[in-house]
């Protein structure tokens, strides 16, 4: 018999074995069998489950997924990474949007990170708890002033919700919401401040109303951990003078259109 701690990485049979993830919390003294709380690897995606659908994951395995996705999303945006080939040209004449990107996974805000410093862009990171950060929001964004604001973590629709329209049967999409909300009351221009939010399975529709320019998952379904960055990048290097379409977005990020859709947005990228 194998025994679980937290930090494992494991997977679920009664999903065929198909999303890797971490245990972070189990829950002994209120529930027997035992509730393990799971984190996803490479999707932000939270889960509970029991030790009888676990299936434990060897580190090679999980490099070796992350590292097949991470390369999969660096071929696919190449193109769009003209800072890294022309950087001094840019340097005079461009200026890319800025973002300021709020994480509920300290991990998958470094791969963001990552991923924006290929782009050469600025961008200011935080990771806080998905409940922690409408507390931030506000202040943060009169510290950096960013272009684009992202707010994301993990998140999944509640087991055996009967309506997807309550924001009481999602896991953390109410603090997406509240955030957005805040951001949207400091800067309630659509063109001078992009925001993205949500994260897996997320309540899309109350997101959006919240005042969001993006935001997953119109279709409920995983999203990845870099389809946020790659949707801030998106905006903050296309030119001012255009907008990123949800068409664009549903092309570019590795959920497509089911998992992340928005409203046409103007590009931050400025001359001059």
């Amino acid at each position: 018999m194998y025994f679980f701690k937290v930090g494992d990485f494991v997977s679920r049979k009664s999903y065929g074995e198909d999303v890797y993830f971490t245990i972070e919390k189990i829950d002994l003294v209120r529930r027997l069998p035992p509730i393990y709380t799971l984190r996803g690897v490479t999707h932000r995606l939270l889960a509970d489950a029991t030790a009888d659908d676990l299936v434990p994951v060897n580190h090679e395995k999980v490099n070796e997924r992350v590292s097949r996705i991470a390369a999969g999303t660096d071929r696919r945006h190449v193109q769009a990474r003209f800072t890294q080939i022309f950087p001094s040209l840019l340097k005079i004449r461009a200026r890319p949007g800025s973002i300021l990107h709020f994480d509920g996974d300290k991990d998958f805000l470094k791969r963001c990170e990552a991923f924006y410093g290929k782009s050469n862009l600025k961008y200011y990171g935080y990771a806080a708890e998905e409940s922690k950060q409408p507390e931030l929001v506000e202040r943060l964004l009169k510290k950096h002033k960013p272009d684009i604001l992202v707010v994301t973590g993990h998140d999944a629709m509640k087991k055996k919700t009967s309506s997807e329209d309550s924001v009481d049967n999602y896991r953390n999409s109410r603090y997406f919401i509240e955030s957005v909300k805040i951001a949207r009351n400091y800067e309630p221009d659509f063109d001078k401040l992009c925001i993205f939010a949500g994260a897996c399975q997320s309540y899309y529709e109350g997101i959006m109303a919240a005042g969001a320019n993006f935001a997953s998952s119109p279709g409920r379904i995983l999203i990845n951990a870099l389809d946020p960055a790659i949707v801030s990048e998106k905006v903050a290097l296309t030119d001012s003078r255009k907008f990123v379409t949800p068409e664009q977005v549903g092309q570019i990020t590795e959920s497509g259109s089911k998992g992340v859709s928005g409203i046409n947005t103007r590009g931050r990228l400025t001359w001059g």
